[in-house]
């Protein structure tokens, strides 16, 4: 099962500035609320310039390569009265190619939309005029970000809405949530350093995002009596049985979603993200913009939702702009999760709570709230981002690749430590791309790895000192997450590095079984048991750095999903044994040991050490241990030790004998 099912809920970078000079003179943009316009208006305004002013481009340079289809960009006017800017896209055809922007005391955000090619794009502020070139080289990265609308069995689209005649253009919403999103991923990875590198959105032959609609089996009267983990369980079957596809991570919007004014409950209006599925209701979908002229307006809009009628999701601010950004927000908040992002420390991350000033990133002035009456002028550290330690995993993960890139081979990464666990050594053929820190589920702190420019350089080799990262690493389950230069992660807790009993070295038989009841088992008899131990027998004794027995490298990628896998290890013992087996899985667990079954957790679940334990019994001569580990997706393993009647460690050593670990002449594994 994916790591990351969690629940909610619900400084700009510099490159070289642009500067130039014109007499050309457009209309001011008049569609920003009048409150927005009169606070950026300065306190003091001096006499008229006698001369054009020039607009200055912070974040782009004449002829950047762009990878993602819509830039937002970032720059400084001297008209400080000015309160919006235009840009036209003289290369384009399309409907967006004159879009109008926020400017505020000197300073202005516009987004504008490429297309394949270089892009003559003209900014105007006034009689001020500035040429600027993009060459836009759209992503061959496949994996991919895929967009869902879910609808109900009647295939009814129509979303809750107070607005007065509501076009219900769902597909223009999702499209360009999608594509702000991913503008979003694109420029904060900008700004601290690491490339405008963003995920692969699907899209047509035209370019444009596609919307998938994905028609559930029942009415939506079913969907609203489960729970969020239900309905997103049933979502990931739905996509895997309809429109099943390895490469990509899918966002999942319901049309259902329906708030009751009668019981105050909202129905399908869930947040859930892990594995290849991220799940976000529809309840404030009136409040996204249609398109991506609509955007910065969207996110300046006061319009007040009646609570009593209609759900707010956004932070009792309950204005259409707030509620746009908190969700928003928050479903790339879920998508984080199915990058294998835990939650983070920092309190603007986007894996935080910083998802609800998702808006701040696009705008200059905040519009007043429920609980604001004000306009609010928040600063560049107060603006939604990825902080260094989610930033450094979404590099290296293969939905950021940018193009298409060779990720074949194996997960090689190995982590020892030494003997008072004062230094941690991380080593990897694949090179190691990222390591990041903190409490389980918890990104706390990250490791700076020296990076070649083009990322064909990276370390085979390094050290983590506690004695600098220690701080990291306190709390509850302390883990260490390591993503290689391919793309594989690999996570260790603290603990794990400290010498114990696990049994680290077994057999996987070639037999398997399809898992598809989550709460319950495969069925199996004594002849299928014996089967499988032959199978197992055949094949070779595989042997684990770490504690944790990783089932996904010796299966293929066919029976990485809904799969019930299995381990064996026989071993000798010179005498009969009461013995406690601890186990940890992910996901469900059947243990026997001889034949006789003497563990059983059906559980959608991470592996954590010590989850459960059982009484069993060792006797004289050869004994079998045979685990059954059933997948659903995501994680795939097993945790197991053995300690003896006295809770002394016992462990397997090479030769197949169970010994105590402490005895110095064994060599155990």
């Amino acid at each position: 099962m994916a790591n990351n099912i969690i629940s909610e809920n619900s400084a700009a970078g510099s490159d070289s500035i642009l500067t130039t000079k014109s007499t050309h003179k457009l209309p001011a943009f008049l569609c920003i609320p009048t409150i927005i316009a009169c606070i950026c208006s300065p306190i003091w305004a001096g006499p008229a310039l006698a001369e054009p002013a020039s607009i200055s481009i912070a974040n782009y340079t004449d002829g950047t390569i762009v990878r993602h289809a819509v830039p937002l960009i970032r720059g400084t006017i001297a008209d400080a009265n000015a309160t919006s800017i235009t840009i036209i896209n003289t290369s384009s055809n399309r409907s967006t190619r004159k879009l109008s922007g926020l400017a505020c005391k000197g300073r202005f955000k516009i987004l504008t939309e490429l297309t394949p090619g270089p892009n003559k794009l003209v900014l105007r502020c006034g009689k001020d005029e500035l040429a600027l070139t993009l060459n836009y080289k759209p992503q061959t990265n496949p994996y991919i970000v895929r967009v869902f609308y879910l609808t109900d069995k009647t295939g009814g689209t129509q979303y809750q809405s107070p607005v007065e005649n509501d076009a219900q253009d769902y597909r223009g919403k999702l499209a360009t949530a999608m594509r702000l999103m991913q503008t979003f991923t694109a420029e904060r990875m900008y700004d601290l350093g690491f490339g405008r590198v963003t995920f692969n959105l699907e899209l047509d032959e035209t370019g444009r995002v596609i919307v998938n609609e994905l028609r559930a089996d029942d009415a939506a009267e079913r969907y609203h009596k489960m729970d969020g983990l239900a309905l997103w369980d049933y979502t990931r079957r739905l996509i895997e049985r309809k429109q099943p596809d390895r490469y990509a991570k899918n966002l999942v919007v319901p049309a259902f979603t329906r708030f009751d004014p009668n019981t105050k409950q909202t129905y399908a209006h869930t947040a859930l993200g892990g594995g290849s599925l991220a799940l976000f209701g529809g309840a404030n979908l009136f409040t996204w913009p249609d398109g991506i002229a609509e955007a910065q307006k969207a996110f300046s809009d006061t319009t007040m939702i009646d609570t009593e009628e209609f759900f707010s999701d956004s932070v009792w601010r309950d204005t259409f702009w707030a509620a746009a950004s908190t969700t928003m927000g928050a479903a790339l908040h879920e998508l984080g999760h199915t990058f294998d992002l835990p939650h983070s420390q920092a309190p603007h991350d986007i894996m935080t709570r910083g998802f609800d000033h998702f808006n701040r990133f696009f705008t200059l002035i905040e519009p007043p709230h429920a609980g604001q009456k004000d306009p609010y002028e928040f600063t560049d550290a107060q603006i939604a981002r990825w902080e260094p330690p989610s930033a450094v995993w979404l590099k290296f993960n293969p939905w950021f690749a940018m193009d298409k890139k060779d990720i074949s081979g194996a997960n090689r990464t190995l982590v020892t430590a030494d003997e008072n666990l004062q230094n941690i050594t991380i080593e990897s053929d694949n090179g190691i791309g990222a390591v990041v820190l903190g409490p389980q589920g918890t990104a706390a702190g990250y490791v700076p790895i020296p990076q070649a420019v083009d990322d064909t350089a990276l370390p085979t080799k390094v050290v983590v000192s506690m004695a600098e990262f220690g701080q990291y690493l306190s709390g509850e389950s302390p883990v260490i997450r390591i993503l290689d230069g391919f793309g594989f992660a690999t996570a260790f807790a603290l603990r794990d590095l400290m010498p114990n009993s696990f049994v680290r070295s077994w057999r996987f038989a070639s037999l398997t079984a399809e898992w598809n009841d989550y709460k319950g088992f495969v069925s199996v008899d004594s002849n299928r048991l014996d089967a499988i131990a032959a199978s197992a027998e055949s094949n070779d004794l595989c042997q684990f750095a770490s504690p944790f027995v990783d089932f996904l490298p010796h299966f293929p990628d066919e029976k990485r999903r809904n799969t019930a896998g299995y381990a064996v290890r026989t071993f000798t013992s010179e005498k009969n044994r009461k013995v406690k087996v601890f186990t940890g899985s992910d996901d469900a667990l059947r243990v026997w040991l001889n034949g006789k079954l003497i563990t059983e957790v059906a559980a959608l679940r991470s592996a954590a050490i010590d989850s459960e334990s059982a009484d069993a019994e060792i006797v004289e001569g050869e004994n079998t241990l045979l685990a059954e580990v059933s997948q659903a997706g995501g994680g795939w393993g097993l945790y197991l030790r053995i300690e003896d009647e006295t809770a002394g460690d016992l462990t397997i050593a090479n030769d197949g004998k169970i010994v105590e670990l402490n005895r110095p002449s064994d060599e155990s594994n």
